[in-house]
Parts: structure tokens; C-alpha cells; sequence
């Protein structure tokens, strides 16, 4: 499964950590700047952009230290925080984003897993993150035996064939025996699919999915049905 919008969601959401971490910085911005901002930053700093400013001959090729510099940009592009305040500012939202604390499961993950693994299915999770994964993980999903493979540790982002080449080989097993659960369309259905993956699409709203419809699916329990229905 994907981690983030799949298996985990912040809590407190993004807009609302920002703003807090801006007020304790002295820093005056609204929620609805920071919020309209945050988008755009995910956009103009992802990966794929970020490297291709560096100068990067591959620009899904990541590592810890690219993930570091990339959500300092975010930070910076974001919160706009005076020279002085830049280090701080970025610390205070890294470490924020690394505690477990502030993020929750989704309820039907729990369930979804437990179903899984009881089918006998080995579990993972496959996330464009970084290493600040791990305890997450460790702390809010103790019982569950996951296999980790996280974007900054593999070195490509999704949707880079490379990604799911490293991640298929680590498993030791064929394209068509993964599958993958994800909510975003290019990097979790279309790329591995195009690389031999089963992959099911998690929409988790009402709005209308991308692609093959009868693939997507709001919760995951109804996903989990699908997989075992099969």
C-alpha cells in the first residue's frame, strides 16, 4: 500500500501545523495563504522539479539528503520566515512531521491489514517519503509485520520504473504477484501497472476517480473485498 492518503493522514492537518508553527515564529499569514500556497509548493518543489533545476540527470532519483533540501524550499516558499528564522522554522516543521503524534490511521486500515494477513497476503508499504517513515510506522502499526520501501531509502520517487524494479526485486517475487493499493492515480495505479503490478485505485471521496472505473474504490475495506473476492 501507498502510506500517505492510503494507510496515514496528518493530524493536525498541513495548513493548521504551519500556521501554528508561523504564530510561534512571529510570522503573520492566514490559513487559506498558507493552505493556497502548500499546494503550489508541492507542485513547483516536487521531486521531479526539484531535481531538474539541480541540474540532476535522472529527476525522480532522490535521496535523504535531496528530501531534506526539497521540504526546506517547501518551507521557505511557504512561510516566507526572515534569514534569521529560516533553520529554525524548517526544524520546528521536520521534527514536527517526523512524530507519530501527528499522524493518525485511517480507521478501515486496521481491519484492511488484519483481513490481509490473515489471507495469508505478505504486507508493505511503498511511500515517496523519507527515513522519517520508519518510527511512524513502528509506533501507530506495531502489529503488523510491513516491509518498508520509502523513496529517499530505494533513491527513485514513484512513479520511476527503477522504484518499482527495487521494490519487486527486494521481494524476491514477479510484477504480477504485487499489488498495490494507492490514492493517487499516476504514481500508484498508472506507472505500476505500465510495469506489471496489480494495483487498485483508493479514491477516499466522493469525487470521481481517474482511469478504470470499476478499480476504484472509497474505502479500503471495499478494496480489501475486491482482493480477497478474487
Amino acid at each position: 500500500m501507498d502510506a500517505v492518503g492510503t494507510v496515514i493522514e496528518p493530524s493536525p492537518a498541513v495548513a493548521d501545523a504551519y500556521l501554528a508553527t508561523a504564530q510561534s515564529h512571529g510570522i503573520t499569514l492566514d490559513r487559506e495563504t498558507i493552505r493556497r500556497r502548500f499546494r503550489q509548493a508541492i507542485s513547483t518543489y516536487s521531486v521531479h522539479a526539484f531535481q531538474t533545476k539541480q541540474g540532476v540527470d535522472d529527476p525522480l532519483r532522490t535521496t535523504e539528503e535531496t528530501e531534506v533540501a526539497r521540504w526546506r524550499a517547501i518551507v521557505q516558499f511557504v512561510l516566507s520566515p526572515e534569514p534569521e528564522k529560516q533553520n529554525a522554522v524548517f526544524q520546528h516543521l521536520w521534527d514536527h512531521f517526523g512524530q507519530a503524534q501527528n499522524w493518525r490511521i485511517f480507521e478501515d486500515v486496521s481491519p484492511a491489514l488484519s483481513r490481509l494477513a490473515d489471507a495469508g497476503f505478505r504486507l508493505g508499504l511503498a511511500s515517496n517519503f523519507d527515513q522519517r517513515l520508519r518510527p511512524i510506522v513502528e509506533c501507530l502499526l506495531p502489529t503488523y509485520d510491513l516491509s518498508l520501501f520509502i523513496s529517499s531509502e530505494v533513491g527513485w520517487v514513484k512513479p520511476a520504473t527503477a522504484f518499482y524494479e527495487r521494490v519487486t526485486e527486494s521481494l524476491d517475487c514477479e510484477p504480477h504477484e504485487i499489488l498495490l493499493i494507492g490514492d493517487d492515480w499516476k504514481n500508484d495505479v498508472q506507472a505500476p501497472r505500465v510495469f506489471g503490478w496489480q494495483t487498485l485505485y483508493l479514491t477516499r471521496s466522493q469525487r470521481p476517480g481517474e482511469g478504470d472505473i470499476s478499480n476504484n474504490y472509497l474505502t479500503l475495506s471495499d478494496a480489501i473485498v475486491a482482493i480477497l473476492d478474487r
